[in-house]
């Protein structure tokens, strides 16, 4: 499940089961109070801030009620997988009695825990070890075609967060990625011999009506956004994932920006039907 996360965002007004966006969620935990033959299995998604929500002692009050135990996480990419994004999300996995989980926490019932427990028996899965961003991106990218407009370096680029192929993090891409400036994920900076910093503050230097010979400056950076493709990758889509030919770019971003990062709720629900004996293996 992955209700609507406008009731719980930082941006938002956290209202949580008093906006109405959340009426369809609390309408599952009523259904499922009712269900004579309950799922084995639930995985719950939402941003960061869905667990200090009235909607969050809810759910976990109906899991009890339910006869399931459950565990929560709060899991970015970079840490949890070594995918260079930053994107924190809350996840709830949940089994219905007497199911065990494969990893038993030691702490309180309340902890949330900030990694995928077989995951962290494995060294490569581990912070120190991100892939540099190169590894995400499509060698064919058209710069010219994904090149941030003149218009929007002169007014925006001082907030962008700008990242290098070999720069092992990126922003969260929301789904305003390449509508909005800031916020909404990172730009790419292809001419890696060029410090982006000294260019931007040169450029505040010269007088704004020289266009010209700011934009001259701008542009030896080579800046781009990341292309539909290459935010799927950071997403976890595999290579063969495409959008329909009819889908506009506007909508492939703003769908990205709406989902999960695939890989990493595989690998929650490979460990969510796990059994205690495998933990180790």
């Amino acid at each position: 499940m992955s209700p609507p996360c406008q009731p719980y965002t930082r941006i938002g007004l956290q209202h949580g089961s008093q906006d109405p966006r959340s009426k369809s969620f609390l309408h599952l935990l009523k259904v499922l109070d009712t269900m004579q033959h309950p799922p084995s299995y639930i995985l719950v998604e939402n941003v960061k801030g869905f667990e200090t929500s009235d909607s969050r002692d809810m759910l976990v009050d109906q899991l009890q009620k339910s006869n399931y135990t459950f565990q929560e996480f709060l899991l970015t990419p970079s840490k949890a997988i070594g995918i260079p994004n930053s994107r924190l999300r809350y996840y709830l996995l949940a089994k219905l009695k007497p199911l065990p989980f494969a990893y038993t926490t030691t702490a309180s019932d309340d902890s949330i825990l900030d990694f995928i427990p077989y995951l962290s028996k494995h060294t490569h899965y581990c912070e120190k070890q991100v892939d540099a961003l190169v590894n995400y991106l499509d060698p064919n990218a058209d710069q010219e075609e994904y090149a941030v407009p003149d218009k929007v370096l002169l007014k925006n680029g001082y907030v962008f967060d700008i990242v290098t192929p070999s720069s092992l993090h990126s922003c969260c891409f929301t789904k305003g990625y390449y509508h909005y400036a800031q916020g909404t994920g990172s730009i790419l900076q292809m001419n890696e011999a060029v410090n982006a910093q000294a260019i931007f503050e040169k450029v505040q230097t010269i007088d704004e009506k020289d266009t010209s010979l700011r934009l001259e400056l701008l542009h030896s950076l080579k800046l781009r956004y990341f292309t539909p493709r290459e935010v799927a990758n950071l997403m976890g889509f595999p290579a063969n994932f495409q959008f329909p030919p009819t889908a506009t770019r506007k909508q492939q971003y703003r769908t990205l920006g709406n989902s999960i990062n695939v890989k990493l709720v595989s690998h929650l629900m490979h460990y969510l039907i796990m059994q205690p004996s495998c933990i180790d293996q």
